[in-house]
């Protein structure tokens, strides 16, 4: 759900008859040969040649981050905007750099602004679903996201990130055809396939689903989420085996990720391999002590296992976890009820 690069940009061509026009031009230029420094200086020159122009801070941010200089990006495009309020094109990339900095209300403002200035402009659009989905405005990111499809129907991005906020509204029809459109549009990209595999699975589909989720394994092998999603579907199509290889790989490739452990830690329970699974279960809840999934897996293979005393150690913690439903506490307790040394 990451913005839209703000370094893929229509620079404002001057048009060369005076003023700050010609070093503009001569800055773009020089950005396009790899110049940034030089680039830098000739939008700096500009911006003092002729003080309302809002294209040379503008284009000076476009440059400090391609230099990596988000900070000193960000202060650019507020000049920027400080000299003209209705430019797009600043607001949008501000946004952008507000949202990879954690900042999503401030990001949402400028991106509103972005699309008020320009309502076609596809990547502001695209971005303000992002502030908004980060925000939980799911049905408004929804909007968003559509309206950037509908103005570059082409981007397989927009489209991808369109399938995520659909199924999140719980529109799951919705998100597998904007996915298989994804997939259409990008069909080496492994995060398209590894996400319509799992709203296909969300269908039930799990023989599509599957399909989908190994094609994304073979497009990118070390892509643990692929790996850990299809490890899940062939739980739920009753492959024992293929879910724990699946979820071994996932494991192997992040082994700091708590659910990945959780999820091998169930499989390796469905193969009536206790001892293994508690290991993973443990590890999982050392890993995050407030996944509900680690320690509701740690209860049953403790009951498995026979061990008793420790199962009824792992139900009081996992009871006392916020947010756990209460039939989910009844189901642990009769898992416990039925322990037997």
């Amino acid at each position: 759900m990451a913005p839209a690069s703000t370094l893929v940009v229509l620079f404002m061509l001057a048009d060369g008859s005076g003023g700050a026009g010609p070093l503009l031009e001569k800055g773009e230029r020089l950005f396009r040969q790899g110049d940034t420094a030089g680039a830098i200086a000739a939008f700096d020159e500009a911006a003092k040649v002729d003080p309302k122009d809002a294209r040379a801070p503008y284009l000076k941010g476009v440059a400090l981050e391609k230099k990596g200089d988000a900070a000193a990006a960000a202060s650019a495009y507020k000049q920027s905007i400080a000299r003209k309020a209705d430019f797009a094109e600043p607001h949008n990339n501000l946004g952008a750099l507000l949202i990879a900095r954690g900042d999503q209300q401030g990001a949402l403002d400028e991106l509103e602004a972005a699309v008020r200035a320009k309502p076609s402009y596809a990547e502001a659009q695209y971005n303000l679903g992002v502030a908004r989905d980060a925000l939980g405005k799911k049905q408004e990111a929804v909007a968003a996201y559509k309206e950037a499809v509908r103005l570059k129907p082409t981007d397989a991005a927009y489209r991808l990130n369109l399938g995520a906020a659909l199924r999140r509204t719980g529109d799951v029809d919705g998100a597998v055809a904007a996915l298989r459109e994804a997939t259409r549009l990008a069909p080496k990209d492994p995060m398209a396939w590894a996400d319509l595999g799992m709203v296909l699975s969300d269908k039930k589909s799990y023989d599509e689903a599957s399909v989908a989720l190994d094609k994304a394994t073979k497009l990118k092998p070390e892509f643990a989420l692929a790996w850990n999603r299809l490890g899940r579907v062939a739980l739920k199509r009753g492959q024992v085996p293929d879910a724990v290889a699946a979820e071994e790989r996932a494991r192997k490739l992040e082994p700091g990720n708590a659910a990945f452990a959780a999820d091998l830690c169930r499989a390796l329970f469905e193969q009536k391999q206790a001892a293994r699974a508690a290991v993973e279960c443990h590890a999982a809840v050392e890993l995050d002590p407030k996944n509900p999934l680690a320690h509701y897996e740690l209860v049953k293979t403790l009951v498995a296992k026979g061990d008793c005393a420790a199962a009824k150690n792992a139900l009081a913690r996992f009871k006392a976890l916020p947010a756990i439903k209460p039939e989910a506490k009844q189901q642990a307790d009769a898992i416990v009820a039925s322990c037997k040394k």
